[in-house]
């Protein structure tokens, strides 16, 4: 129904969102002044987690929204970057449970946003999430659509508005269940046209989602099958109320803490803790990158008396050169490691050797990103994700990692264990 550009605020100097409506639209009088209103009502809307609307102008009869422009990708995007289609349920549940925080937000200011889906909910870099568009379905339902006409995406929509019924805080519930199936399953419990979507919502019972993706815990599909509730009394009452049991914050994390880095990594921790106490300038800045938006790439590497560059898994290092082969040793290999030397030995020794460099990947810069999202970005990649739990000057403790093990820039095998270090998660996320 509109049209996006990225522009400039010339008066405040600041990167803008221009969304401009299609003309079909903007022709009619009464939906210039709704859609006026309506913007103005989203204006108020103040939260981390909701797109900020800035003003409302009009370019002749062409109103538009002058909005937050948001760098990052939508759950959409996310998911087609994954080989499985789907995400892990750590990052699910993050990204639920800022989503339902930003829907809180708006619901106890009577707002509701009728068209949650992939393509409206953003993750920056950093792992924020950032819900576009509310209202917006609302002011088309009301305004323009024909009688019977379904205004959004069918496939995210509670039964009751596709009914032609009104829409509450629990139909924006029904549409995170469908969201998080999808996530977690690789497609939405329900496909078809508009016509069958109808009425699957309204009758049929969703596949449980265990049966498609086995890795979903228990705990999770409960909570997917109570937001799909057809009746909306059967549902959670609120967005804050399915919040108290998605939040992983509320998740027993005894496992994840009590990890502790091999004998190896350990030593080159105590470097880690060397280097940034003697480069105070790069801690500050590193502190600064958190708060502002400065990317870990544009950091200084901190220099020895002597001049060389003082290397660690914190910092980037560019090398062409793979990791050097594990010399042959008495002990025997973990079981892990027999297995895949088990399944290369039944290979040509040529072939694997010709094979080798393909499999090679290079570790990404995932500092100062949130563990669930650098965890993203490395299974994304082929990886395997261990994480290390620990302080570490500039970085805030909610989870923010801050190392790599093997460092970040060097090649290794697709399938191999990453260890990323992070800080401990000792305070909740920061809410407006």
């Amino acid at each position: 129904m509109a049209v996006v550009y990225k522009a400039e605020d010339a008066i405040l100097g600041r990167t803008v969102a221009l969304k401009t409506l299609h003309r079909r639209y903007a022709e009619r009088p009464s939906f210039r002044r709704r859609f006026t209103q309506e913007a103005r009502a989203m204006a108020c809307l103040d939260h981390e987690n909701i797109v900020k609307v800035y003003d409302i102008s009009q370019d002749g009869e062409v109103p538009f929204i002058v909005a937050e422009c948001v760098v990052g990708r939508d759950i959409g995007r996310l998911l087609a970057a994954n080989r499985s289609g789907t995400l892990n349920e750590k990052f699910a549940r993050r990204m639920a449970a800022q989503l339902l925080r930003a829907l809180s937000y708006a619901h106890r200011r009577g707002v509701i946003h009728r068209d949650v889906k992939p393509s409206n909910i953003i993750v920056t870099a950093g792992g924020t999430v950032k819900v576009a568009d509310f209202g917006i379905a609302r002011i088309v339902e009301d305004d323009v659509a024909k009688p019977g006409e379904i205004v959004g995406s069918a496939r995210y929509m509670s039964p009751e508005q596709l009914k032609g019924e009104e829409a509450t805080p629990r139909s924006d519930v029904y549409s995170v269940g469908v969201l998080l199936y999808h996530c977690l399953t690789g497609r939405p419990p329900f496909s078809g046209g508009v016509r069958a979507l109808a009425q699957q919502h309204i009758h049929k019972s969703p596949t449980p989602p265990r049966r498609l993706n086995a890795k979903i815990s228990p705990e999770m599909e409960a909570v997917i099958l109570k937001a799909l509730a057809k009746d909306p009394s059967d549902r959670y009452p609120s967005a804050i109320a399915m919040l108290d049991d998605v939040d992983v914050e509320t998740l027993p994390r005894s496992v994840k803490t009590a990890e502790v880095p091999r004998s190896g990594a350990g030593r080159g921790r105590k470097g880690l803790v060397l280097a940034a106490s003697a480069a105070t300038l790069l801690v500050a800045l590193a502190g600064a990158a958190l708060a502002t938006g400065l990317g870990p790439a544009d950091l200084p590497l901190p220099d020895r008396a002597g001049g060389e560059v003082v290397l660690s898994r914190a910092e980037p290092i560019e090398t062409g050169k793979p990791p050097p082969a594990p010399e042959p040793s008495g002990e025997p290999a973990p079981a892990e490691s027999a297995s895949r030397e088990e399944v290369a030995a039944s290979a040509p020794a040529d072939a694997a050797e010709a094979g080798a460099s393909a499999r090679l990947v290079r570790v990404p810069d995932v500092r100062a990103f949130y563990d669930y999202f650098a965890e993203e970005t490395l299974t994304g990649m082929g990886f395997e994700v261990r994480f290390v739990y620990d302080y570490q000057r500039g970085y805030a403790s909610r989870g923010v990692t801050w190392a790599t093990d093997p460092a970040i820039g060097t090649l290794a095998p697709r399938g191999s264990t990453i260890t990323v270090y992070a800080t401990p998660e000792d305070y909740p996320q920061p809410q407006l």
